[in-house]
């Protein structure tokens, strides 16, 4: 796994994530982000947990949704819940 810690991931809408912390899941990357300002210069209040998964040689990511996905990904990178 490529360490992304502390990089920014741009997806396809244009968004900007910092990544804060990163795990496998289920053989599939995980990436805990904060959304990054439309000037690249800060990071919002806005968190979010991004699922990565590979096709080939494609990798597709999208915001993960699942409720027990979330809770494992969560309760293993040592983020608390509110």
């Amino acid at each position: 796994m490529e360490n992304r810690i502390n990089h920014v991931m741009e997806l396809d809408d244009g968004k900007k994530y910092f990544i804060l912390k990163q795990a496998i899941y289920m053989n599939d990357n995980y990436f805990i982000v904060a959304e990054v300002t439309e000037d690249g210069e800060d990071v919002k209040d806005k968190f979010l947990v991004l699922h990565e998964t590979k096709e080939g040689d494609d990798r597709f990511v999208e915001i993960e949704s699942d409720p027990k996905t979330l809770q494992v990904i969560l309760k293993h990178l040592d983020v608390k819940e509110d």
